[in-house]
């Protein structure tokens, strides 16, 4: 897909041939929108010759040619993040002379505000840095103009929170792509549950999106032809375009500030492995590399099951997980940008489901992070609603809603809600393991049942009992794992299992898609992840 280009006639010296970027599929963006202009002004016919994937239009002066190319995310309708400086970029080139960086303005006008922005220009790329704006849903003006001339104009860009939805299928999970044809339907449905039983869309002007599409022939970023080359609000028909998860986490963050724009960058592509994200990857070349410097809220994720079919795959996913997170927010240049990620849910088709769940549970306190501020993992193991004999279950509502949790106690600087996460297991007698848990995540410990049925809901995801927390197994040296009674006891749990004499593992809930009725929660009614751990004496 090529640039957004525009171009305008200047008045200028004597030609020379213009000084064009190193990146060849960019180069001939360029020299394309020059030669549309140049062809338009002699036959009269500009409005004519744009391209939809590079609209171009001319407004002309003495002499001269100037062309301007951005990024096709920079587009109608789009959201740029509230209270941090903006950073737009793009590709300008003259027919007949140098480009003058004095001569470039960047300006966002509405609201009783005008920012211009400082402009740099390197190798034919211009970047303008604008200062900070607050939340508006009145839309703003962005113009870039060349010696008083303007060659790139968007009428509608809101100022609010942007997120990057990125990772595989269940991130990418929308209705149009899964269920917008009987053949989808079907194979997306299975015979858990039905089209009726699917969540209503969101129907929210303040959440606008982009979608990318499955491509990555070029190095910018490839809007989906669905997006018709602009943003769109998560109204309508239109709805059906953006992922579940995505929508209903930008609905609760609008239900905490309705006067705050929610945007979402959706770049997950179902079906793709980790490997295909992180850099180097095929599709990180251009869903993610192409956004480099814009500033964001922060990235949501949900990912793994393409790596839970080998071995292998799922044994590296924890070392190219933590380089993921290092390099999004390399890219986002915000070195503690919130991450927030969702651990596999049940599902019992991929062999090593457990061990990727391990790694996204282990990337928590990876020590090749960078940093670990802002990181969030969200436990799914009790979210299906009984329908985890597919790959794409429902209960995106719940998920969505923990997220928002979680955004909100990072927007309050303060600790990001968890269920238990095992710490340590310490043998105390024979057949018998004390475990103990992370960073008061063990606080009320306490027995509940999922509700797995179309009838859950973010606010009844289970019930407390006074049965005892299934899903604990122990093992000693011969790695033979047995069943074993668990007893909650203040913030610690007692195993025991009277078949092995010395322990020396513990796991709990390891399946794919295991089926224990009783789980393990915290006073937050959020449930323990999924583990293996070693015993220690």
């Amino acid at each position: 897909m090529l640039h957004t280009a525009r171009t305008t006639r200047i008045s200028s010296a004597p030609a020379r041939p213009p000084h064009l970027p190193h990146d060849c599929r960019r180069a001939l963006a360029l020299l394309l929108a020059l030669c549309l202009a140049v062809c338009a002004g002699a036959c009269g016919s500009a409005h004519n010759t744009s391209a939809r994937t590079a609209p171009s239009n001319s407004a002309s002066t003495a002499s001269g040619t100037v062309s301007v190319a951005m990024q096709p995310y920079v587009a109608e309708q789009m959201v740029l993040q509230r209270d941090a400086p903006i950073t737009l970029s793009g590709l300008i080139a003259r027919q007949d002379g140098e480009v003058d960086a004095s001569a470039i303005t960047v300006t966002l006008a509405g609201n009783g505000t005008h920012r211009t922005g400082k402009v740099t220009v390197k190798d034919n790329r211009f970047t303008a840095t604008l200062k900070a704006l607050p939340a508006s849903e009145t839309p703003y003006e962005l113009t870039v103009a060349y010696g008083g001339q303007m060659v790139f104009h968007l009428d509608e860009v809101y100022i609010g929170d942007v997120f990057v939805a990125s990772g595989q299928s269940n991130m990418e999970l929308n209705y149009q792509q899964y269920y917008g044809t009987a053949a989808r339907a079907r194979e997306n449905l299975g015979s858990a549950f039905t089209l009726s039983d699917l969540p209503e869309l969101v129907d929210d002007p303040g959440i606008h999106f982009i979608r990318a599409a499955h491509n990555t022939d070029s190095t910018d970023f490839p809007v989906d032809t669905v997006m018709d080359g602009q943003w769109k609000a998560c109204t309508g028909t239109d709805a059906q375009y953006l992922g579940y998860l995505p929508q209903f986490f930008a609905q609760q963050l609008r239900t905490d500030e309705p006067h705050v724009p929610v945007g979402i960058i959706q770049t997950a592509w179902g079906g793709t492995a980790i490997s295909s994200h992180v850099p180097g990857g095929r599709i990180y070349k251009n869903h993610i590399a192409p956004l480099h410097g814009m500033h964001i809220a922060g990235v949501i994720w949900y990912q793994g099951c393409n790596d839970a079919w080998q071995l292998q795959n799922a044994l590296d996913y924890e070392a190219r997980f933590s380089t993921l997170i290092n390099d999004y927010r390399t890219v986002f240049e915000d070195p503690q940008m919130p991450f927030l990620y969702v651990q596999l849910a049940r599902w019992g088709g991929a062999q090593y489901t457990q061990y990727v769940r391990q790694a996204q549970l282990d990337t928590l306190t990876d020590p090749n992070l960078k940093n670990t501020a802002n990181l969030g993992m969200t436990v799914t193991i009790d979210t299906d609603k009984g329908t985890s004999s597919v790959i794409h279950p429902l209960g995106k509502d719940i998920i969505a809603a923990r997220m928002a949790n979680q955004w909100r106690a990072i927007r309050a600087h303060k600790a990001i809600p968890s269920g238990p996460r095992a710490a340590t297991a310490r043998r105390t007698g024979d057949g018998t393991v004390q475990l103990a848990f992370r960073n008061d995540t063990a606080q009320g410990l306490r027995a509940m049942k999922p509700d797995y049925s179309l009838s859950a809901s973010a606010d009844a995801v289970a019930t407390a009992t006074s049965q005892p927390v299934e899903g604990f197994e122990v093992a000693d040296s011969s790695g033979e794992f047995h069943k074993a009674t668990a007893s909650i006891n203040g913030d610690t749990v007692i195993l025991r299992c009277p078949q092995v004499r010395a322990i020396s593992q513990v796991r709990y809930l390891w399946a794919g898609e295991p089926h224990s009725s009783t789980l393990l929660y915290n006073a937050s009614a959020l449930p323990a992840s999924p583990f293996i751990l070693a015993v220690s004496r």
